[in-house]
């Protein structure tokens, strides 16, 4: 699974919290992953203080010469 960071920023732009979803685990898959990501989104830009909400998604990438 890729990790997402979702950020809130204020009305300077400036990061006051930031939230790191690297783990999600359910059999079978019950709640897609966009989902719980999007329901952080939607929480943090209801949150007082902040004015954006931006999120991230990390994958790794490995390559085998």
């Amino acid at each position: 699974m890729p990790t997402y960071v979702v950020t809130g920023k204020n009305n300077s732009g400036e990061s006051v919290i930031s939230v790191s979803i690297s783990g999600i685990d359910q059999e079978p898959v019950i709640v897609p992953e966009t989902d719980v990501v999007n329901a952080v989104r939607v929480f943090l830009a209801g949150t007082a203080g902040v004015n954006s909400v931006v999120a991230q998604k990390y994958e790794q990438v490995i390559t085998v010469i």
